[in-house]
Parts: structure tokens; sequence; C-alpha cells
């Protein structure tokens, strides 16, 4: 049960003052009776000594009568019960009064002769004097105390009230001005010490809470603005932003996801993203599924609403909370199908530069069978022994097929295809593409040293692998301005496939490496290079999930490494070759 302060205040004093009012009482009532009593002794000390000489003069001379005299007159006193005197052995020499004693107070005094004991004398007084006394005693000590008791309450409320109750009022009424919002009250507290202390510290506090509140209104109007902000930028990104809870449930879907999937945020919200999307995108690009593993900008495909598969290239990074905790993940992806098509017009057009380049060296490979084949055609005689007109149809037949060979070579590299990923041996590609440029090299003097090492295979699209090596080739012989050696090879590397093209050219200056892989900047003359060469190789490279680097080389020369995964990796990894 809950109490005021002032009942409680109270409430002890009452217990207080009744405990002292009861003492006090017991103690004054105790103290006047004992003052009382040692009166009537030594009154009775006073009677009790006359009269033994009385009853000693008396015995001595046989006049009993005297004893009983003086005991009536004694008795006959108001505050005398009775009187009585009685010797030694028992007998009952003179009483008077009331013979029932048990009220008042017994004296008791012996009456001697010589130093025996030859009598006693007992007077009993009566107590109904000190009775009254006392009780005038109790109820004028009751009174006095309730007096002062109610006074003391009154003085005491008075006194709390100024000292306790009106300052906690005020410390109340402040409280309560804080907490409607108005942290401008303070609270006014002169005295006591200890409240004007405590209403001291209020005002600390209410002045600290106003300019916390302060600085959180500005916060909040800050994060008003960023929260503005950032809506603002999610809902008119051109890139679709979706967000995922740590199950994968999707919890907000911005106005590009809904143009680029078809799907509505009321259909998007509350599904997996595997779900919806029907396609590995979740499972290629998202976070939640690659521990955590920021992802930046991931080829994978979705299929739209209507049924149509789009190429998409996704960011996702995971959300965290104030304590670290994952709590899910955000998704932004953008439709790369256009930009897949024009790199593939990119490297469409890249391979005719290419050809184009080893266009005017196949017409004098292609020219030196054509001739053969023209001269022998010429001395064909029907009339020739068969042996020598099966030689020369031999050399007719050989020399054409050389030229087809050489024009099968050049129409597998220009033909245009989709996008294929498949198992190949890159001891092979490489050793295929050598032979397409060797004949441009040998026209340089250059000679072309082959190192094939690699143990293992790769999973990658091969003509655009081929296109790689080509252009590594082709720009490698181009940088030689004389005789000289390309080394080609392959190596492995843990899970990773190397092909490098080295040179013993010129090399790279260094003001320029940063630059070779930006596209359309190009080191050769107008007309001899379209500068996207390395631009789409490193493309090719990184799309198939690995990575092209440049070196000097020791010597002199520069040194392409191209790092492809192998086929374990890349087999558990499927995303690298989307």
């Amino acid at each position: 049960m809950n109490r005021t302060l002032s009942q409680i205040f109270f409430r002890q004093i009452h217990l207080i003052a009744l405990a002292s009012a009861l003492v006090i009482s017991v103690l004054v009532v105790y103290t006047e009776r004992t003052i009382l009593i040692n009166d009537l002794i030594d009154k009775g000390d006073g009677i009790a000594k006359v009269l033994s000489s009385v009853t000693l003069d008396a015995v001595l001379s046989h006049n009993y009568a005297t004893i009983e005299r003086y005991v009536r007159e004694i008795a006959d006193e108001p505050a005398i019960i009775s009187v009585a005197v009685r010797r030694a052995d028992g007998e009952l020499l003179a009483s008077a009064g009331l013979a029932n004693n048990a009220a008042g107070h017994a004296f008791h005094h012996p009456v001697l002769l010589g130093d025996e004991n030859f009598a006693e004398i007992t007077i009993v007084f009566s107590t109904a004097r000190i009775d009254r006394i006392l009780r005038t005693i109790m109820l004028g000590a009751i009174l006095i105390i309730s007096l002062f008791h109610l006074l003391g309450i009154y003085i005491s409320n008075l006194a709390l009230r100024r000292a306790v109750i009106n300052p906690l009022a005020k410390l109340k009424k402040s409280i309560t001005t804080i907490q409607q919002g108005q942290f401008h009250e303070r609270c006014a507290i002169a005295s006591p010490l200890e409240l004007a202390e405590l209403g001291s510290a209020f005002n600390d506090m209410a002045d600290a809470i106003q300019q916390s509140f302060a600085q959180i209104e500005a916060n909040q109007k800050t994060l008003a603005m960023e929260r503005s902000k950032l809506a603002a930028i999610v809902t008119n990104m051109a890139d679709g932003l979706f967000v995922t809870d740590i199950n994968g449930v999707i919890i907000s879907f911005n106005n590009s996801a809904e143009r680029i999937s078809g799907f509505s945020e009321a259909e998007a919200l509350g599904h997996k993203c595997s779900d919806l999307f029907r396609s590995n995108l979740c499972r290629d690009a998202c976070a939640l599924y690659h521990a955590g593993e920021t992802i930046n900008n991931r080829p994978t495909f979705l299929t739209t609403k209507g049924g149509e598969t789009l190429a998409v290239a996704v960011s996702s990074a995971m959300l965290y909370d104030a304590e670290g905790e994952a709590v899910g993940g955000v998704q932004t992806f953008r439709d790369i199908t256009a930009d897949q098509k024009r790199q593939e017009v990119f490297c469409h057009t890249e391979k005719l530069a290419a050809i184009g380049q080893l266009a005017a060296g196949l017409a004098h490979e292609i020219n030196n069978p054509l001739g053969n084949i023209l001269g022998y055609t010429k001395y064909l005689d029907q009339n020739a022994p068969p042996e020598e007109f099966a030689k020369r149809v031999a050399i007719i037949i050989e020399q054409t097929q050389r030229c087809s060979g050489i024009v099968k070579g050049l129409l597998d590299f220009a033909r245009r295809s989709a996008s294929r990923p498949e198992i190949i041996d890159p001891n092979n590609l490489l050793a295929r593409i050598v032979e397409i440029v060797r004949f441009q090299a040998d026209k340089k003097g250059i000679t072309i040293h082959l190192d094939l090492q690699a143990a293992g295979m790769i999973v990658a699209d091969p003509q655009k692998i081929e296109q790689v090596v080509l252009n590594l080739l082709l720009n490698a012989i181009q940088a030689i301005s004389g005789p000289g050696n390309i080394w080609v090879g392959t190596a492995r590397r843990l899970e990773t496939i190397l092909l490098t093209v080295a040179d013993d050219g010129p090399g790279i200056a260094p003001e320029i490496a940063s630059r070779i892989f930006d596209p359309f900047y190009t080191t050769k003359p107008v007309g001899e290079g379209t500068g996207l060469g390395l631009a789409i190789s490193e493309g090719i490279v990184i799309e198939a999930g690995g990575a092209i680097d440049v070196e000097d080389r020791p010597g002199g020369g520069a040194i392409f490494t191209v790092i492809l995964p192998g086929v374990k990796f890349a087999i558990e990894n499927p995303h690298l070759n989307q």
C-alpha cells in the first residue's frame, strides 16, 4: 500500500510520541509513588518510635490500657487503617482500626527491650490518597503530553511542509512540465540545503536534457533530410535495387527493379529472390549466399515476369545492425543485355580489324600456292606418263588444301557466334593461334617460341579466348620493329591456368602503363589500330572469371599474363562463366 511522506512521517511521530508518553507517565508515577511511600515510611517511623516508648513504659508499669488508648488515637487518623502491637511470643497487646488491611501499606517497627526484640508494631497506612494523587498526576501527564504532542505535530507538519513537502512539490511540478516537453522549466529551491542541491542537480539535468533534445531534433532533421535524399536516390536510380532479410525474403523493391523485372513492388515483397526471378541471380550474386562477400558488377541472368531472360550485372553487400549482427542484404542490378550485344559487336569488329592486319600476309601466303597450282595446271598433259601426271595432280591438291586451310583458319576466327563456354585445352588453343600468325611473324624475322606446360583444362568461350591471344600476339608482332622473339606459353598455378605472351620489343612506357586497357587508347599510327583490342581482351577475361596482368620483361619487352580458373574451380563457381 502506497503512503505519502506525511503519512509515513506522522505515523512514526505518533508511535514515538505514544511510546514517550507511556514511558514518561510510568516514570513520573513510579517516582511520585516512591516519594509518597517514603513519606508514609517516615511518618510511620515517627509514630512507631513514640508508640514503642509508650509500650515499654506501659509494660514496665503493667498499664496496658495506655497502650490501647495510644493505639486507638493513632488509628483514628484518616491516613491509618489499623495499628497493632504484638509481643514477640505472638500475644496481641493492643490493636485498633480495620482488620482487613490488604488495601493499605503495612509498616513494621520493632520494640526493643535492651538488645532483645520484645514486640513489633504494625501500622497499615491507607494508599487511597496516594492513588488519587497518582491518578491526578497520570491524567495531568497525559493531558500535558497530548497537548505538547498535538502542538509538536502541528509544528512538525509546518516544518515538514516548508522543508520537504513544498520543495518536493515544486520538483514534481518541474518534472511533470519537462515530461510534457517544456524543457525550459527550472526548479527554484532555496532550502534546506539537501533539497536545494537536489534542485540544482535537477536543473543541471534539465539543461543537459534540453541540449540533448535540441541536438536530437537537429539530428532528426538531418536524418529526415538524408532519408528523403536516400529515398529519392533509391526511387529514381537507374539500377534496380531490392533489400532482403536474413532469410533472403525481399522487403524492399524500387521503381527501377519494377521496370527491369516487370514485377510490381506488391508482387515482389514477401517472396524470395530465387522464387521471384526464377534464375540463379541470388545464388550467383547475393551476399547472403557468399558468406557476406561484397559482390561488384557480377554478370548473371534473371527471368522477367514476361518470361524474357535478361543479362544483368549485380552488386550486393550485407546489412548489419548496431551490434554487428547480419540482418539482411542489399542488391542492385542493371540490364546489360544491350551492353553485351555491343560488346559482341566490338569483339567482332576487333576480329575483323585483326583479320585486316593479317590480310596482306595472307595474300602472299595464298598467292604462292595459287601460283604453284596454276603452273602445274598448265603443264598437265594427258599423254604424260601416269606417274608424272599423278605427281603433278598431288602437288595441285596439296597446294589447294594449303590455301583452304589458311582461309578456313581465318573464317573460323572471323565467324560470329553466341558466347558458349566449354571445356577447352589451353595448349591446343595457343598452338592453333600461333600457326595463324606464324607466317606474319616470319615475314618480320620474328621467332615464336612455344612452351606449353599447363596440366589442366579451362572453361571459357574458345573463340573469345582465341581473340584475346590473337590480339596479344599481333600487338607483340607490331611492337617489334625488326627481327626478334616472342614467347608463348602455358603454366599452372594452384587452381588457375596461366597463358603468357612475352616479347623482347621496346616494352611499355611507365607513363602509359595505367592506360593501355582504356577503350580507344592506342599508340599505333592512325589507321593501324582501333584502341579496343586490349580493352575488349580485358573484358573477355573478366567475363570468364579471370584477370589479365602486364609487367616488364627482364632484358626488355613486356609480358602479358592471362589468368583463368581451372576446370574444377570454374565448375564449383558457375557464375564465373555466365
